[in-house]
């Protein structure tokens, strides 16, 4: 059975993997006309940096539990 912890590094590894590929497909492809995608691929990085601090931060919360 995986650990709780495990669960919760792989879903945070997960949802940045995606907001950081969603930026970038809306950068190669975008699905709105103007600068509408690139609002969207902004805020999609800013998010996935978001989540990058928060899964460092809880790396080294877990290695003190």
């Amino acid at each position: 059975m995986i650990s709780l912890k495990t669960f919760h590094l792989f879903f945070i590894g997960l949802a940045i993997i995606l907001t950081i590929g969603y930026g970038i497909f809306e950068l190669i492809t975008p699905s709105n006309p103007g600068i509408v995608s690139v609002i969207f691929a902004v805020f999609s990085f800013i998010i996935g940096g978001a989540l990058m601090i928060y899964f460092f931060r809880i790396m080294q919360k877990f290695k003190t539990i």
